[in-house]
């Protein structure tokens, strides 16, 4: 028997084996259902006392009775949230500035480590001097097969995005964190860094970050024994870098629709559990009549033509509507919105969520 058989006969056996549990054996995990009780009679000799049943059940009466084989279901733990320190964040005309509560070592480790883990494996840092990282160009849209080799025959390949990060330590213990990007083409002469908020993956990217130095920079967090201690930053992060708002502990209709109020955020009449960033009058729906501009060649446009909107996918995140749930956690009340219906839902969790800083 030729080496490339012999494998085969052994990888043949080996899963044979590892099925033979569910081919030759019956599952025995839900017998416990099918149990009966044994009962028997104590006979008790002529003028004994009767005996009483001194066994009590809290609430026996509020105990169903199982009839049959139910499914089991395995029991999840609670989402988790984490703290974050305040970081500070302005948009400039050319980049994107955090003030972090850490020196220039300890944000240039969180940067470093950031994009570790954004690239995976290999070097994702191109450059890096004492007060700036250059990163390796991240292509967030992977290629294809068919796209791949098109794009060897005709040279032209895509697009990827690289980011430059500039440390600038103000005052002990704070630093200032300027972010840009550019994208990178093979063959293409390289152009000038940009603000990540004209790439809505660059702005993904930037968002992520933020929430990760607010994370990683808060000495506790909401899963440890010390969970009980709120922060005083309202937004929290969880792990997929999405945001939740910490509303407090046991908080009142009265108090979510007090905080949505001054947060400029609508509740939607008649629906349940929904909010907008708009009033609800203001808010796009698929169905609106809405004006079809048509362009003439001297320039003017009809307004007269409607038409039927169709979808969302020309609507902007502030004109439409989200669901809320009203999370109950050890660490206090959260009000989680859901985004997960737009493009870039980190970038509009983290513009909902700005809404609630004062």
């Amino acid at each position: 028997m030729n080496k490339p058989t012999l494998k085969l006969v052994g990888a043949s056996s080996l899963t044979l084996m590892l099925s033979g549990c569910s081919m030759f054996f019956t599952d025995h995990s839900g017998d416990y259902q099918k149990e009966e009780p044994v009962t028997s009679t104590l006979e008790m000799p002529a003028g004994s006392a009767p005996s009483t049943d001194v066994l009590v059940i809290p609430n026996e009466k509020a105990i169903a009775n199982l009839e049959g084989t139910t499914t089991y279901t395995t029991a999840r733990a609670p989402f988790v949230y984490y703290p974050m320190v305040t970081i500070g964040i302005e948009e400039q005309g050319d980049a994107i500035e955090f003030t972090v509560p850490a020196n220039m070592t300890q944000s240039k480790r969180i940067v470093t480590d950031f994009l570790t883990a954004l690239h995976g494996a290999g070097t994702s840092i191109a450059s890096q001097t004492d007060d700036q990282i250059i990163s390796v160009p991240f292509d967030f849209h992977p290629q294809g097969w068919w796209a791949s080799l098109w794009s060897s025959i005709t040279r032209m390949h895509p697009v990827e995005t690289a980011f430059s990060f500039q440390f600038d330590e103000k005052e002990q213990g704070k630093t200032l964190v300027s972010i840009q990007f550019r994208d990178e083409q093979q063959d293409v002469e390289l152009g000038n860094w940009m603000s990540p908020a004209q790439n809505d993956d660059a702005y993904s990217v930037a968002v992520r970050l933020w929430g990760t130095m607010g994370r990683q920079l808060n000495q506790s967090s909401a899963y440890l024994s010390n969970r009980g201690d709120t922060a005083s930053f309202p937004i929290w992060v969880d792990h997929h870098g999405l945001f939740a708002i910490h509303l407090g502990e046991d908080v009142s209709s009265a108090d979510i629709e007090a905080k949505l109020s001054a947060a400029g955020i609508y509740l939607i009449p008649g629906k349940n559990q929904m909010l907008a960033p708009v009033p609800p009058e203001d808010v796009a729906r698929v169905g609106d009549i809405v004006d079809f501009n048509i362009p003439f060649t001297d320039g003017e446009t009809l307004k007269s033509i409607k038409s039927v909107r169709k979808n969302l996918d020309d609507v902007s995140w502030e004109e439409r509507e989200y669901p809320y749930k009203i999370s109950h956690q050890k660490a206090g009340d959260f009000l989680v919105i859901d985004v997960s219906s737009v493009d870039s839902p980190e970038v509009v969790s983290f513009h909902l969520a700005q809404r609630f800083v004062n």
